[in-house]
């Protein structure tokens, strides 16, 4: 079934006004060493800032995120901001961080305060949101994505919304409970990335001895909010990158559930987690494009833990009920390309192009049109 089976595609899984925000900054995704991150910066300053996005150090020859010594040298008095690809970490110089009244010591910033110095970025640069997301919509359009759901709303981005008509039609999942009425649903963010290494593993990164990343809940409190959710007649989407996440999802949601709830990514599960996401139910929106991280995802996890991450084909043949989206802007944004990407993979990785596209052009719109 093709894309022609709908009127177009639905991502299940983007970040809408991340996503349009990106678009207006330097890409650093093509970078292979410092030296040439600097002067890719430095010749695309915006209102005086330099701000670089799609950032990862996996790419460069030194391997390392550039904290707020090195950005102080290379760019001075100029303020600098630069966000890695997976929007899970930040760093910015101090020149930067005091324009914006935002502080760390190493100038690193994680998780939710990523998306904090975003926002304040965009204030601090008086870019029109308004404009911001119709280009980003526009561009979505292009591809044939006529539906988005956003996966972090909140009070500060939902008035920037409103009245905006780009033929995309956007539904979102809210991380604001004050917004919840209105949401298809809750969002929860269970741990961090791999690339950050803040992804919550149960044995230590291979490359990071003694580091297990980190669970933002403990199971109490998660229980508690889900259920605080679920009183609402509302689902809950939970994002959960490494196994340790998953787990906790598995424990709570055996206490607490909607048939709409959802689990997100699971770069990196144990097949008896799979077992039993499939007995439970569970669906899980995948984001195929991630395969792209396998080059270096295989550092953090080791070959062994490999065989059971970014394991899309092995979960279809588990009968695990698959989502897709894209995540973007933390990967490309093109159904295609993500399709291209896993079709090149073998074993359970795998998946056919066609069932790629099958899964942004019926299997997502089956699940929110029943």
């Amino acid at each position: 079934m093709s894309q022609d089976s709908h009127k177009g595609y639905l991502d299940a899984h983007i970040h809408v006004w991340e996503f349009a925000i990106f678009n207006g900054f330097t890409s650093l995704e093509k970078c292979l060493n410092l030296e040439e991150l600097v002067e890719t910066l430095k010749s695309h300053l915006v209102e005086g800032w330099a701000v670089g996005v799609r950032f990862n150090q996996e790419r460069l020859v030194e391997k390392i995120i550039p904290g707020r010594a090195f950005l102080d040298h290379a760019f001075g008095s100029t303020p600098v901001v630069i966000v890695r690809t997976c929007l899970h970490l930040a760093a910015a110089n101090a020149a930067a961080m005091e324009r914006l009244g935002l502080f760390a010591e190493d100038g690193l910033f994680y998780e939710d305060k990523v998306f904090k110095l975003l926002n304040t970025l965009i204030t601090s640069l008086n870019l029109e949101p308004g404009e911001v997301l119709s280009r980003g919509l526009k561009e979505l359009k292009q591809l044939g994505i006529v539906k988005a759901i956003d996966m972090g709303m909140d009070r500060h981005k939902r008035p920037f919304f409103e009245g905006l008509d780009q033929g995309v039609e956007v539904d979102f999942y809210t991380v604001d409970f004050d917004l919840l009425d209105e949401a298809l649903g809750f969002k929860f963010f269970l741990d961090g990335g791999l690339g950050a290494r803040t992804a919550a593993l149960t044995k230590e990164y291979a490359d990071a001895p003694g580091n297990y990343g980190i669970l933002n809940y403990t199971d109490e409190d998660f229980l508690s909010l889900v259920d605080k959710v679920h009183r609402k007649g509302k689902p809950i989407a939970a994002h959960a990158i490494g196994d340790r996440a998953v787990d906790q999802f598995l424990r709570v949601v055996r206490q607490s559930r909607h048939p709409l709830d959802r689990l997100e990514h699971v770069q990196y599960a144990r097949e008896e987690q799979l077992d039993s996401l499939a007995e439970l139910e569970i669906p899980v929106c995948i984001q195929p494009i991630f395969s792209r991280e396998i080059s270096w995802a295989v550092h953090r996890l080791g070959p062994e833990r490999m065989k059971t991450a970014y394991a899309w084909g092995l979960m279809k043949d588990k009968g695990i009920r698959l989502l897709a989206g894209s995540d973007a802007p933390v990967e490309g944004h093109d159904p295609r390309e993500a399709a291209v990407t896993v079709a090149s993979l073998k074993d359970g990785h795998h998946l056919d192009f066609e069932e790629v596209l099958e899964l942004f052009a019926r299997a997502n719109w089956e699940f929110y049109n029943g």
